[in-house]
């Protein structure tokens, strides 16, 4: 640890002196191995914010606690303005600085205040504390936004204590909490439905992709963030697990199956996750539903929807595109998918955060045509999306990240936990099969809360 507190003091003064000269706020960072950590513990045991990010394969795992940094934007240009801020930081630094990142999934917002104020249009955190397991290698960074109002030693001082508060856990309880419905979101999927329908008959979109909010109280018990997560990263294999909690009583969580794009270097990993049956209890009944779903029309023409939009996506960045010509069978735990994996090699210098706006929304998560899409869902639906569906996940200094799809998920606001799921409608869907659906794609989120065992109360929306 002396050796660490050196190069950290090192780092510190190096920011000092440029932030000084160039009379504004520089990022330190410092980055050593560790034995192990247990992000899940962490989390319950710490007051801050924290960021969690893990792969399917649970081969990387990310956990930042604390601010270092925080950058916003919003409006239609969102992307452009925190791709320019973040490059403003990006050329301050000599280390490789890890940030987390998301996006409401549109730029128009309700004029009523909801539950998604504290996530904003767009958002980027370098966290203070980055635990970050890679294989087998574990490491612990830290960063700072240095300023020359104040002294290195005030800035050693600082970190010294908060990062003996991490190294000095006592895990509490958590206690389950009680929860109650106060909406199914039934009735307004089905209006949701029957306009998406009309809009589909006349001709002014090819596909529409609608969602469901659920939406329950629960009893003053802090919520159980930490386990929520461990249940949902042992249960959910095959997704990824995320979380964005910028306070302790507000945080978007899930366990998605798709991602939307990986960048490293100049190759691109994407791919189409559209088509969806219930996964069967047996293995005869499971390649039954597979083969059944390789082979409906209905679901194949909604896939080749997507896989085609995000080609045209890709178009204009990458000298070669690669795709098989037949989707393959994603397994979930509660479902299977329809999964065409898409590669690409880039053959300009395009940022991450450029690529990502060119693919949001896919018409997985929106329709196609995409603009059109996008407006009449700020008319069908009555309920802000926020970050559902949207654009999350990490970046880094060297140009690289991914990010995922924010399906699966839940929003949690003080007492009130929102469930979110969605379906792609076209013009064969039918409304009880649909509906259907939301429930399938809803469970992994009720049973790791134990939500599937709770019984409507309250007043139904």
């Amino acid at each position: 640890m002396p050796d660490t507190q050196t190069h950290i003091k090192q780092r510190i003064e190096q920011a000092h002196k440029r932030a000084r000269a160039w009379q504004r706020p520089v990022l330190a960072s410092y980055t050593w191995e560790i034995p192990s950590f247990d992000a899940f513990h962490i989390i319950q045991n710490t007051e801050t914010s924290h960021y969690y990010f893990s792969t399917p394969d649970r081969s990387l795992e990310m956990l930042g606690c604390a601010d270092a940094l925080v950058l916003t934007a919003s409006g239609p240009e969102r992307f452009q303005r925190l791709q320019y801020d973040w490059s403003l930081h990006r050329r301050d630094v000599d280390a490789v600085i890890y940030a987390f990142s998301g996006f409401s999934f549109d730029t128009f917002i309700r004029p009523q205040k909801n539950m998604w104020e504290a996530f904003g249009e767009a958002s980027l955190v370098v966290p203070k504390f980055l635990y970050r397991r890679s294989g087998d290698k574990h490491t612990l960074t830290v960063s700072t936004l240095v300023s020359a109002k104040r002294s290195v030693e005030q800035y050693l001082i600082q970190l010294a204590d908060q990062l003996a508060q991490f190294n000095a856990l006592h895990a509490p309880d958590e206690q389950a909490p009680t929860y109650s419905q106060v909406k199914d979101g039934v009735d307004h999927f089905k209006s949701s439905f029957q306009q998406a329908k009309l809009n589909i008959s006349e001709e002014r979109v090819e596909k529409i992709v609608i969602a469901r909010e659920e939406i329950y109280q629960t009893s003053e018990d802090p919520f159980p963030f930490a386990t929520t997560l461990r249940h949902l990263s042992e249960h959910q294999t095959g997704s990824y697990v995320f979380l964005y909690q910028p306070k302790r009583e507000i945080g978007f969580f899930g366990a998605t199956p798709e991602r939307l794009v990986k960048k490293q270097g100049p190759y691109i990993e994407t791919a189409a996750i559209a088509g969806t049956i219930k996964r069967p209890d047996t293995e005869i009944e499971a390649d039954a539903a597979k083969q059944t779903l390789l082979h409906d029309a209905k679901n194949l023409e909604e896939h080749q929807i997507v896989v085609k939009d995000i080609k045209n996506a890709l178009t204009p960045y990458a000298a070669t595109i690669k795709a098989p010509e037949t989707p393959r069978i994603l397994e979930n735990r509660s479902v299977f998918h329809l999964h065409t994996p898409i590669q690409a090699t880039l053959d300009t210098n395009a940022s991450l955060l450029s690529i990502i706006e060119s693919l949001h929304p896919t018409p997985a998560l929106g329709g196609s045509p995409k603009r059109t899409s996008v407006r009449l869902l700020r008319e069908i639906e009555r309920f802000d999306r926020g970050w559902y569906g949207s654009p999350f996940g990490w970046l880094n200094t060297e140009g690289e990240g991914e990010f995922v799809v924010s399906i699966r998920s839940a929003l949690v606001h003080h007492q009130f936990v929102a469930l979110y799921a969605g379906c792609g409608i076209v013009q064969e869907s039918e409304l009880e099969a649909e509906l259907a659906e939301t429930e399938i794609k809803l469970s992994p989120i009720k049973q790791a809360l134990g939500l599937d065992k709770v019984s409507a109360g309250g007043n139904q929306a």
